[in-house]
């Protein structure tokens, strides 16, 4: 069903932090630790670790070449950095920052990476082959590939063995058996056009899209369709996040945020596990990069594009990006 307009309600917000990022490179992927004290943010060919408290860098990783995409498994203290020239997966330690290992991928150039806690694997997308290569996080080694059709997108798992993946020119989710790496069969995204963001819920039974058109839709994943529906807003590809809780136990019950290239985050809210509505948006200054949740600190990363201004002046700013970090404003719970 269609549920209510997309609302200009302005998501009660806050800057807490605007940290530069001195590089023309773009920031390829954020993750935190199992503490959320730590921040981790890959740019070009190099892995900063953030103090979150003070938005300070207290270290450095160079890489083999840059990065396309980074995870972080918290549990056990690893991130993983998809190199595309060569094609290789860069295995890191996050307690000292250091390279654990380098493995070569066969599975086409990486596009991005999904780590999946509760089956200890790692999905690597390659868009340019249309294939999704699965590792095995303790031996390190690939135990399975699925080709898709259509153009892939964001990837989620419901941490009960299926994989999902947006399919953006089929205007639907692949569903992928995570054992076999079966193709399990398409759900399409009524009232959704161009999906490319997708999240799940932890207890894995609500699928959360973005489509390129500014749609949102929560599909119900035990019966395979779209229950809620929420009109076209500004349109424009997107990430989507989720979290239960994300801004502490007074606040939402959950939400999905989704942000991309249309200069704004907006939020579905969770307010029972079978009701949403539109949360509200946040004006951006910039195209986001990339988008990660710090729950255990209540607080919502993103990076933001930030080009060199149109000027003759030679002092102007250099394009580089910016990691802006919102908390809820003052005597606000979300």
């Amino acid at each position: 069903m269609v549920s209510g307009s997309l609302g200009a309600t302005e998501l009660p917000l806050r800057v807490s932090h605007r940290i530069a990022v001195p590089s023309a490179a773009p920031v390829s992927g954020i993750g935190f630790d199992a503490t959320g004290a730590h921040a981790y943010v890959a740019t070009g060919a190099t892995v900063d670790a953030l103090d979150v408290a003070s938005a300070r860098q207290t270290g450095t990783l160079q890489l083999p070449a840059a990065a396309v995409a980074m995870a972080i498994d918290p549990q056990d203290g690893k991130g993983y950095a998809a190199i595309a020239a060569p094609s290789e997966l860069v295995v890191f330690q996050l307690h000292p920052l250091h390279i654990e290992s380098t493995i070569p991928l066969r599975d086409g150039v990486p596009s991005a990476l999904l780590y999946a806690s509760s089956e200890r694997a790692l999905y690597v997308l390659s868009r340019a082959s249309s294939t999704i290569a699965r590792w095995d996080a303790a031996s390190g080694k690939r135990t399975g590939q699925v080709r898709l059709s259509g153009k892939p997108g964001q990837m989620a798992t419901n941490a009960r063995g299926t994989l999902y993946v947006a399919n953006t020119t089929g205007n639907a989710i692949d569903a992928v058996d995570e054992h076999g790496m079966n193709n399990l069969g398409a759900i399409p995204t009524k009232d959704c056009v161009g999906p490319t963001g997708l999240a799940m819920d932890p207890i894995g039974r609500r699928l959360f899209v973005s489509c390129q058109d500014g749609a949102r839709t929560v599909i119900d994943t035990d019966l395979g369709f779209t229950f809620e529906s929420f009109p076209a807003g500004t349109p424009g590809p997107s990430q989507m996040i989720f979290a239960m809780h994300p801004f502490g136990a007074g606040g939402w019950k959950g939400a999905a945020f989704n942000a991309g290239d249309n200069g704004e985050l907006a939020a579905l809210r969770m307010n029972a596990f079978v009701n949403y509505s539109a949360g509200g948006t946040y004006a951006l200054d910039g195209k986001v990069q990339a988008i990660a949740l710090n729950a255990p600190a209540g607080q919502l990363w993103l990076a933001l594009d930030r080009p060199r201004p149109t000027t003759t002046d030679a002092n102007a700013p250099a394009e580089h990006a910016e990691l802006l970090v919102l908390t809820p404003s003052e005597g606000c719970t979300p």
